[in-house]
Formats: structure tokens, C-alpha cells, sequence
């Protein structure tokens, strides 16, 4: 114990908590963390056991595997080239309002030839759409959910949405 009665344990954490709370007053993007930059979208399907081979046999994505709980699975681990992504029964009432209202972008470096392969697989995606900002297909899956492949040139595309570095986009005038 301290003169003051305080252990040096507790002043040392007493002191380590205002510093942490001073940095993050001070530089508010610092109060939850360093981000990785690595992101795991989930999208909520109502039958993961249905919807995992749709995406694995029709849109060409890798399956990794089922999550279970109580014995059946729950969860589907999918890969897209260096990003995994998850397909997520509902486990409440609000992740139940939100199958089949997603939209998730993959990047392709071949959108006519996947276009083909989509369709060969049994899909119907969309026509290929031209915007300012990428060339684009969308597929729905069993529940709904937007599934959009793209491609972008840097010399007809106003914005390279897959660049890494954050920067404020044009407004083109058109959404998608």
C-alpha cells in the first residue's frame, strides 16, 4: 500500500484508464481499436443448408464448412479469392427481417465469362449493366439477397471502389 492507502496496482490501472480515455477524447478514431482492414460480411439466409451449395455449385464460391449448434448447422463459412464470407440462419426476429435484403459486390476479373459460367451453373443473373463507376451483374440467391459481380477500368470507371485507400467518391448522378 501507497501512503494514501491506494495499492500501486490500482493506481497504475486508475492512470492507465484516464490515458486511454485522454487518447480517445483527443482522436476519436482511435476509441475502438486498429482496424485490420479485414471484413466478414454475413448474410442471413433462412436454410443454410440450402443456400450454401447454391453458392458454392451456381456462383462458384468455395465452402469451407458448417458452424453447428445442437447438432445442425447454422452457419456456412464461404471463401471469395482472399475473402471469406458467412451465411447465417436467424437466431432472432430482426436478423429474420433482414433475409433477403443484402446486397453484397464481388469482384471479377472476367464479368462476361463468369456472366456465362453463372448461367451454365443453372443461375439467372441479370443482364451486365455499364455504370460510371464498374460493369456489373446481379444474381439473387434462394432468399432474395443482391449478389453483384464487377469488374472496373480504371480508364473508363470514374472511382476504383476496390481501391484500399479511403477518398470521398464523385457523385455520378447514378446509384446501383
Amino acid at each position: 500500500m501507497s501512503p494514501n492507502g491506494r495499492s500501486p496496482l490500482r493506481l497504475a490501472c486508475i492512470l492507465l484508464t484516464l490515458a486511454v480515455t485522454g487518447r480517445a477524447e483527443d482522436d476519436p478514431r482511435q476509441a475502438h481499436g486498429t482496424f485490420t482492414g479485414a471484413v466478414k460480411p454475413v448474410l442471413y439466409v433462412a436454410d443454410v443448408e440450402k443456400s450454401a451449395p447454391f453458392y458454392r455449385d451456381v456462383l462458384g464460391f468455395e465452402f469451407q464448412g458448417f458452424a453447428n449448434t445442437k447438432g445442425e448447422p447454422y452457419y456456412a463459412e464461404m471463401v471469395a479469392g482472399e475473402q471469406k464470407f458467412g451465411l447465417h440462419e436467424p437466431t432472432s426476429s430482426g436478423q429474420e427481417a433482414r433475409v433477403g435484403q443484402q446486397r453484397l459486390y464481388f469482384r471479377v476479373n472476367d464479368l462476361e465469362p463468369h456472366h456465362a459460367r453463372v448461367v451454365a451453373w443453372g443461375g439467372e443473373p441479370g443482364e451486365i449493366k455499364k455504370t460510371a463507376w464498374m460493369d456489373m451483374f446481379i444474381v439473387r440467391d434462394p432468399d432474395g439477397n443482391e449478389i453483384v459481380f464487377a469488374v472496373t477500368d480504371p480508364d473508363r470507371h470514374s472511382i476504383n471502389p476496390w481501391n484500399t485507400r479511403v477518398e470521398a467518391a464523385p457523385d455520378s448522378g447514378e446509384g446501383e
